[in-house]
Formats: C-alpha cells, sequence, structure tokens
C-alpha cells in the first residue's frame, strides 16, 4: 500500500491542477502571479526572470501557443513597470531597459514557441501510436474473421459425405476463395502502403484490359454478392479497352473498389461496374464502380482517402481500418490519374478515374 501512495498523490496533484484546459490556465495565472509578486517586492529581477519561464510552459502547453504568448508578454510588462518604479535612472538608462525588453521578449517567445513545437510533436506521436495499436488490433480481427472461414470450409469438406451435391461444395469453395482474396487484399495494402511511404514503389506500365481486371475483383466476390442478394450489373464493352498501367497495381485498385461496394451495400442493393471510353475521340478509358449503399457525406470525402479514417456509419456498417482508398489513391496517383468520388450520404456512392488508353 505504502508504494502505491507517490503515485496516487502524483495522478491526484496532476488532475486537481492540470487535469483540464480552465484548471491548467488558472493554475499557470497563479503561478504567474506568484512569480511577478515576488519580482515586485524582492526588486531584483535577474533572479526571479528565471521563474516566468513556469507559467509560459504551462499556459503554452495546455492552453496553446497565444498563451504562451500572452504570458510571455505579460512577464515583459512586469519587468518594466518594476524598471519603471524602483529604478532611479530609468530616464537616463532608458534605451538599455527597452533593449533588454525586446530581448526578454524574444527569449520567453521563443520558449513558447518552442513549447508548442514539443507539444505537436508529443500529440503527433501519441496519435500515430495509437492508430497503430488500433490498426494491429482491426488487422488482427480480420485476419482472424478470414483464418475463421478458412477453418470452417475446411473442416466442412472433411466432413462432407462423398455424395453431398455439388452446390454445396461450391458454396464452400467460393467462401474460402473470398476469405483468401480478403486476406490477399489486407496484406498488398499494408505492404503497398509501407513501400510508397519508404519510396521504394516503382510501377511498370504495359496494355492492360480493364474489363478481365473487374472480371477478377467481383469473381471472388459472388458468393458473398448471393448471400446480400445484391444486383450487380457489369457494364464492359465487348472488345478490351486497354490502357497503359501496372497490372498489378491497378488490380489492386479495382479490387479495393469492387470489395468496397460489396461491403458496403446492403442486402438487396445494387452495384453497377462500368468500364467505358473516355476522353476525346476514345483518348481515355474510364472505370467506375457505382453503388446503392451507405454513402459518404461531402465532408467525409477527403478525409476517406487520407488513410486510416473511416467514417461512423463505415464502421458500423462492416470491418476494415480505412486503408483502401488511400492505397487507391495513391496508385492511381503514380498513374497520373486520381479517384473521383460522387455520393451523398444515404443515398449509395460511385467511385471512378480515367487512365489513358495504350
Amino acid at each position: 500500500m505504502v508504494t502505491g501512495l507517490p503515485p496516487l498523490f502524483m495522478k491526484g496533484f496532476y488532475s486537481f491542477f492540470l487535469g483540464t484546459r480552465t484548471r491548467a490556465g488558472l493554475t499557470g495565472a497563479a503561478i504567474f502571479v506568484l512569480v511577478s509578486g515576488t519580482d515586485y517586492f524582492l526588486r531584483n529581477e535577474i533572479s526571479i526572470d528565471v521563474f516566468y519561464f513556469l507559467p509560459i510552459f504551462i499556459l503554452t502547453w495546455y492552453g496553446g501557443r497565444r498563451w504562451g504568448l500572452t504570458a510571455a508578454v505579460m512577464s515583459v510588462v512586469v519587468w518594466l513597470t518594476d524598471e519603471r518604479v524602483y529604478a532611479p535612472d530609468f530616464a537616463d538608462q532608458y534605451h538599455i531597459v527597452l533593449w533588454n525588453a525586446v530581448v526578454r521578449l524574444a527569449f520567453f517567445s521563443t520558449v513558447g514557441f518552442l513549447v508548442h513545437a514539443l507539444r505537436t510533436i508529443v500529440v503527433k506521436e501519441r496519435a500515430v501510436s495509437n492508430l497503430k495499436s488500433a490498426m494491429i488490433h482491426t488487422v488482427s480481427h480480420e485476419f482472424n474473421n478470414s483464418l475463421t472461414g478458412l477453418s470452417a470450409g475446411l473442416f466442412l469438406i472433411k466432413e462432407l459425405d462423398p455424395s453431398a451435391s455439388e452446390e454445396t461444395k461450391s458454396k464452400l469453395y467460393s467462401s474460402m476463395e473470398a476469405s483468401l482474396h480478403n486476406l490477399s487484399l489486407y496484406v498488398k495494402n499494408i505492404l503497398n502502403e509501407a513501400r510508397m511511404e519508404e519510396g521504394r514503389f516503382k510501377i511498370e506500365r504495359h496494355p492492360v484490359a480493364l474489363r478481365e481486371l473487374a472480371s477478377a475483383a467481383v469473381a471472388p466476390m459472388s458468393e458473398l454478392i448471393a448471400q446480400k442478394n445484391i444486383a450487380l450489373e457489369m457494364k464492359v464493352p465487348g472488345t478490351p479497352l486497354l490502357v497503359s498501367a501496372d497490372r498489378e497495381a491497378l488490380a489492386l485498385v479495382v479490387s479495393n473498389l469492387v470489395g468496397n461496394a460489396v461491403k458496403y451495400t446492403r442486402a438487396g442493393g445494387r452495384i453497377t461496374v462500368s468500364v467505358a471510353p473516355a476522353g476525346n475521340s476514345g483518348s481515355a478509358v474510364m472505370f467506375s464502380v457505382e453503388d446503392s449503399g451507405i454513402g459518404i457525406s461531402l465532408e467525409d470525402q477527403n478525409r476517406i482517402t487520407s488513410g486510416f479514417y473511416r467514417t461512423g456509419e463505415g464502421r458500423a456498417e462492416a470491418g476494415g481500418f480505412g486503408l483502401g482508398l488511400r492505397i487507391c489513391n495513391d496508385l492511381l496517383a503514380l498513374h497520373g490519374s486520381r479517384l473521383e468520388i460522387s455520393s451523398e450520404k444515404g443515398r449509395g456512392s460511385r467511385f471512378f478515374f480515367e487512365l489513358p488508353a495504350a
């Protein structure tokens, strides 16, 4: 019990004096009054000046840069007032006193800026740490779900009577294939994000048929589409429309977009995947995925492509950690394109992009 007293005492002390922004402001103001009062009565500012750092630090850390700069200005004002009242040769050395005031203001202000910068770094690192923990938890959850599906499928296949219908076996195979597809997609997203952050991701352009990538992305999702009774429409031309792109990178983009549409479209909804000519005289090819899902509000549309952001409706609807759309946007940027979003909350979404025709 004795060993637990100091941490409890420190926690209570911190909570009482610095637990909220208001309490920190009052504490900083109280320390400022104490220091300036001591400076006033001792009339020896040189030995007291250093203690002005305490209220400046507290007010900047908990209140922001504006509070810290205000404390810096007030500290200089108090010092000038003391000099004006108690220094007998103030008038004769006015320029020296003024210079000292400027130096103090610059020094105190610099302290405020540095404390603010330090807090920004600490907050950012804390957010990154929390984000990594959340991502690890989510990835583990998603992997566990996929592995559970695979394990259940394998168990059922082993236990099935040899005379089981081909339809039953086909459903099991489709379910296992979808689980493997999801696992592969998560791994590719994470690895490619790391490679792009390190500048190690390079694209190799070749003629690619978008309709083939669209069909390949839809195939693993067919069982889930059937289970959710989603009406899927493929609007692809009979003749392949080729684009100049990195096949693996573009396949990941298409898979992410199709997978998101299936994930966030509720039972009985519809999805349209289309490939069509675009630009002047078919100089470009447009790929789009349109769904009748939960939709995205205007304020969230820019955030969802920044990475690790998911809307409240998205978190409630399905699992994931908000990395897929960022990967899509980054990979398209390497191709000189970008991911466009047309959506309205509660009324579905359309994700599309254009690439030059090969």
